[in-house]
């Protein structure tokens, strides 16, 4: 889709002397009588512009000055570019992206061979601007990282695009993982560069044409190369990656008072945590770890529970048309309900894993759809964060002689905005910032009920089912910016069947949401229902049961019925499972305890000893009278 830009021979008649910052001036007619005029499309007149704009930059400098005419440019494309033509749209946003991420560089040598590299290299240039955000990331770090590949290995980067632009923006400098009492490092770029080159046919998904926003969860290791080239030998060729967390022993020794696991003694690497073993942390590494090596994207997820500290792996998995994260097959089943989060390798943020499993869509994504939905979705943030600062979108006319463009201005209203993101979303539906998007202009008040419901179900028929923990966030902002609480709970009834019986977690949490929204709302027979709801039939499907049993006992209380709390706790404890016993290293961790610690609290507290204690012994003996009944 994304036409290269034109050399300097073609229109350099009409280019070379014209200022920047004026559009009309480009398409000045020549001596030829004014009938006979060939109009120039509108299309090609942006691709002239904003390649005069890059090699005006090249030559002269002056960054800030190309910065806003490329601004211009793109406000132009927004409201004159044809629908049907994104291409353009595409050309003018990367011009506009690379300039903008070039001047943060304080160093104007290298930014400028930087510059003449990717100007000549446009698919490596492409790639690494919509790559890059220029907000949340070190974006002169990363573009130095470039200047220092390139230097020391060459020509050999532009044949990887992907991989080139992925350890830029993850591996801009070392990367540091705590597992716990152990310390990893990444190695250098170019190690990490020349091993993947190196062994790319015996990569699972290959390399070189995997997107970099997945191949920033490959090349993100922390393994030293020869850790690598021991997992590559032992386990290439297989994709279910988490398996490989339950092939480390955990180390329950590890558990006593002041004890040195024996992984640790022994040195922390791959080959000895499979033969000593670890605990969940050690666990999650070695299956994250040997996934990278072996081509696989992965992550660590931790959980984020303030009654539970656990690690698990994510892993990539792919068929046919379609691409999804497991989360599920590299983690304790006591655990799944637990909300997790990971760290993002481009910003080295922690963020909540939901965001991240829409990424496994990409997988089968061509280049110019992915450039295609970055392109429309930066326009309608253009367009938004326009209207959110209430200033006025007023592009500068379009010249004279022009063809082929949208005669009515475009109007800067949530409609047009929704278009924009719409066609986003049907080019390449693994962009999250699209989705992201709706749900921002949802939780600033610029949707009605009517595009929120509309919204709402599309995500629901494209994301629903196979990314239904994406679906949520999304979905959350835009269904909990709806201030009617009726309209509100109606909404998140729409949805609940959706996760009812596939994923209890997702389904408690709106229950959760309704019951938040009843209670303050003041309606507090209908919040309890919600809860009552949650602890009767998702009593075992995650640690939310805890929360549920805490916010009916103070309804419960407002209520005036105090004396149902105690009963509500001692049938909520009988009919949640004690943990196996090959996991009452997590005992304390687990609902079952949580819940009956404050059984036996408030049996103490009532005066019911004999009840305290034999709960107490329940718990001391990990549920095993319990499970003997």
């Amino acid at each position: 889709m994304v036409v290269k830009f034109i050399s300097a021979v073609v229109f350099a008649a009409c280019l070379a002397f014209v200022p920047t910052n004026n559009l009309h001036a480009a398409v000045t007619p020549s001596a030829k009588p004014a009938a006979t005029v060939k109009k120039l499309k509108f299309a090609v007149f942006l691709r002239h512009r904003v390649n005069h704009v890059l090699m005006n930059l090249e030559s002269h400098g002056g960054y800030h000055h190309a910065v806003a005419s490329l601004g211009h440019l793109f406000d132009l494309a927004i409201e004159r570019a044809p629908s049907h033509d994104v291409a353009a749209l595409v050309d003018v946003d990367y011009a506009r992206r690379l300039t903008s991420q070039l001047s943060r560089m304080s160093d104007t040598n290298r930014r400028g061979q930087i510059l003449h590299l990717l100007l000549k290299n446009q698919e490596l240039g492409e790639t690494l601007a919509f790559l890059i955000e220029l907000h949340r990331q070190p974006v002169s770090s990363i573009y130095s990282r470039l200047y220092k590949m390139h230097a020391a290995l060459g020509k050999e980067i532009l044949k990887y695009p992907n991989l080139t632009a992925a350890i830029c923006v993850t591996l801009f400098k070392p990367l540091h993982r705590h597992l716990n009492e152990n310390l990893v490092t990444s190695p250098s770029p170019n190690a990490i560069f020349k091993y993947y080159v190196k062994y790319r046919h015996q990569m699972y998904f290959g390399i070189k044409d995997v997107p970099a926003r997945l191949l920033v969860y490959v090349v993100d290791d922390c393994a030293t190369i020869r850790e690598m080239k021991w997992a590559l030998a032992r386990y290439r060729g297989d994709p279910i990656v988490g398996r490989l967390f339950f092939t480390i022993k955990y180390d329950y020794s590890a558990l006593q008072p002041d004890a040195v696991k024996r992984v640790d003694r022994a040195g922390y690497n791959l080959p000895n945590i499979l033969k000593y073993g670890g605990i969940c942390i050690d666990q999650a590494y070695f299956a994250a770890a040997v996934g990278k090596a072996i081509g696989v994207p992965t992550a660590i997820d931790e959980g984020i529970s303030s009654v539970v500290g656990h690690a698990w792996v994510g892993f990539l998995q792919a068929r046919a048309n379609s691409g999804w994260w497991n989360f599920n097959v590299g983690r304790y089943s006591e655990y799944q309900g637990v909300i997790g989060s990971v760290k993002n390798p481009m910003t080295r943020r922690r963020e909540p894993d939901d965001f991240m499993s829409i990424s496994a869509q990409l997988i089968h994504t061509t280049q110019s759809d992915r450039w295609a939905a970055i392109a429309l979705t930066d326009a309608a943030r253009r367009l938004l964060f326009i209207r959110k600062a209430h200033l006025a979108f007023d592009p500068q006319p379009v010249p004279a002689n022009l063809s082929a463009f949208r005669r009515k201005a475009l109007m800067n209203t949530s409609q047009n905005e929704l278009k924009m993101l719409d066609r986003a979303t049907e080019s390449c539906r693994g962009y999250a910032d699209e989705w992201r998007t709706v749900a921002l202009m949802a939780h600033w008040g610029m949707l009605t009920l009517g595009e929120k419901e509309h919204w709402s179900e599309k995500l629901m028929r494209l994301c629903g089912r196979r990314y239904p923990d994406f679906a949520l966030a999304v979905l959350t902002p835009m269904i909990n910016s709806v201030k009617d609480v009726s309209q509100r709970v109606r909404l998140w009834n729409r949805v609940f069947p959706l996760f009812a019986d596939t994923r209890f977690d997702l389904a408690a949490r709106i229950r959760m949401m309704q019951a938040a929204a009843w209670e303050k709302a003041k309606k507090y027979n209908r919040a309890g229902e919600c809860l009552l709801f949650v602890i009767n039939r998702y009593t075992n499907a995650g640690p939310f049961v805890i929360t549920a049993l805490e916010k009916a006992a103070k309804i419960l209380a407002r209520q005036g019925h105090k004396n149902r709390i105690l009963t509500l706790y001692e049938q909520t404890w009988l009919k949640i499972k004690p943990p196996p016993r090959d996991m009452l290293a997590f005992e304390s961790e687990s609902s079952w305890y949580q819940v009956g610690e404050q059984l036996k609290a408030m049996l103490k507290a009532q005066g019911h000893r004999r009840l305290a204690r034999k709960v107490a012994n329940e718990l001391d003996s990990g549920g095993v009278v319990l499970r003997a009944r």
